[in-house]
């Protein structure tokens, strides 16, 4: 298998994990629980980073620059969309 392939299975699997640990932190029922979710969290995140990181280095993971107008003209668009459900 292709190691960019690899990497973009890995960094999805761990983008899953952080969701479920996310959710497992915010629903614990438990202190010891609430923890263990939290610091799992973090570690995945972590992994993610590190994960990101290396593909980026390799450019298999570009990203690019959006214009603050863009930025402004979405932020604009949902905000009219609150308002208007308030």
């Amino acid at each position: 298998m292709e190691d960019k392939m690899l990497m973009e299975g890995i960094l999805w699997d761990t983008k899953v994990l952080a969701d479920l640990c996310l959710h497992g932190t915010i629903e614990s029922a438990t202190e010891e629980n609430h923890h263990m979710f939290q610091m799992a969290l973090k570690d995945i995140l972590t992994m993610q980073n590190e994960i990101y990181n290396f593909m980026s280095a390799e450019g298999w993971y570009t990203t690019e620059a959006v214009e603050q107008t863009k930025l402004n003209q979405a932020k604009n668009k949902f905000q009219k969309l609150i308002e208007g459900n308030e």
